[in-house]
Formats: C-alpha cells, structure tokens, sequence
C-alpha cells in the first residue's frame, strides 16, 4: 500500500488529493490545525485508510518528532510521498507595513517547515529501498514578484531553490529521494477567496484575481489533483524539476 503525507490536508486542494488518494487505496496521513470531518466521514467507506495528525506547522519544534511518529506507523509501503501542500498567504501587505509576528508565522508555515519536514523525512527514509518522494506544492509567485505578497513570494522562491539543492544531493544517493515542486495554478480554493477580500491598498492585484474567478478561469481542486497524482504516478518528473502542472507533459524535463 502506497503512503502519502499531506500538510493542509483538511481543505482546498489538500483534501481533494487525500480524497483521491484514499479512493485508490493508500493510507494517507493528513497534517492540519483541524480536521475535516467531511474527509473522515468519506473515508469511513473508502479503500484507503486514513489518519489524522493536528498540527500547527508554525509550531516547528515538534516536526521531527511528528515525522517520526508518523513513518513508525508505515508498514511495508512500496512507496511513501510527502506533500507539502499547507501554505498562506498573510500577511497581505507591503513589507514595511507588516506586523513582525505576522510575518515570522508565513515564513514559518510557508518555508521553514516544509524544509524541516523535508530534513527530517529524508534523514528517517534515505536508507529504506523503496520509492520515496517530496513534492513541494510552490507557485508562480516564486518567480514573479506581486506588490503585497513579500512573504509568500519569498517562501515560495525559497522551496523552489530548496527543491532544486536536494535535488542535486539525491543523484548519487544509493536509495535517492525524488525532491520536486510544482505550481499547480489558479486553484478555486478558500485562498482565493481570501485574495479577492484583500484591498487594493495592501494588495494592487486583487482586481485580476476577482476578474478570474467572475469569468471563471479558476481551476477547480478535483482536476488540479487529478492532474498532479496522474502526473505523480506516471513518474512524468525529473529529479530536483520545478514544474507547471498548466503547462507540465507526461514526459520528463
């Protein structure tokens, strides 16, 4: 039985690959603050089985212990994947203007602890024969730079440049770990929602973002994860590769 990881794996397109995933048949470990009781309900009658593990990712004391906790509970997956999905985007603000805890909590939940689960999930797998895998969920804005998204643009650039060392320090490796990140797009999630709440003041674009959802150019969570786990499975990715899931082909770059 394949074993899946997710952060923010309670909503948004999160749950919707826990979803999937349990409807395949993996065990899959949702990490959170909360639960969706929605998720664990659906999971009742499902081929996969479920677990859940609250966790406030800005609390990054506790991850190495978490991780250990969670792969004791792996028994004899031919595959294990970490998903670091959960992300946000406040502060929405100029830096500058930021509150300092505000800012030190999205760093937090955006970059230190996906790279501390990632430590961690490689220094307890690297020597198991299996396939193991870390997808990094990024965003174009780790390329691009958005007026208002100081911290998330630099978290994001940050996993990207994560992805690609690891990477690197897998190719020689006797039983590598894939490392690679994707920008899965414009997903319809509860974020989105967020974006178009934002004022103009704090964040210039906020009116594309409500263009895009009113004519309807937002991608829902089910395709976007049904795209990302076909992508996944037919092993499409390159070592250290960061990937558009828009624009991503079945082939490896």
């Amino acid at each position: 039985m394949p074993t899946y990881i997710i952060t923010g794996g309670s909503k948004g397109l999160g749950a919707e690959l826990a979803r999937q995933l349990l409807q395949q048949g993996a065990a899959v470990h949702c990490v959170s603050r909360s639960e969706s009781e929605s998720l664990r309900q659906e999971a009742l009658s499902m081929k996969g089985v479920y677990t859940f593990h609250a966790c406030d990712l800005a609390q990054t004391d506790g991850l190495d212990s978490l991780m250990e906790r969670i792969l004791g509970l792996v028994d004899r997956a031919d595959a294990i994947t970490l998903i670091n999905n959960a992300g946000q985007l406040a502060p929405m603000t100029f830096i500058g203007r930021a509150d300092q805890e505000d800012l030190q909590r999205s760093l937090q939940v955006n970059l230190v602890a996906p790279a501390l689960l990632t430590n961690s999930f490689i220094r307890q797998t690297q020597a198991l024969p299996v396939m193991k895998r870390v997808v990094h969920i990024s965003s174009g804005a780790g390329k691009k730079p958005y007026p208002g998204w100081g911290a998330y643009c630099t978290a994001k650039a940050g996993i990207d440049m994560l992805t690609r060392c690891i990477g690197v320090e897998q190719l020689n490796q006797p039983y590598p770990v894939e490392v690679i990140s994707v920008a899965p797009g414009v997903v319809d999630t509860g974020m989105q929602r967020e974006i178009r709440a934002a004022s103009e003041a704090d964040f210039p674009q906020q009116s594309r973002f409500v263009e895009l959802h009113t004519s309807g150019e937002l991608q829902s969570p089910e395709s976007t994860a049904a795209r990302l786990l076909e992508l996944l499975q037919g092993d499409a990715f390159a070592q250290g590769e960061i990937a558009d899931l828009r624009t991503k082909s079945m082939a490896p770059q």
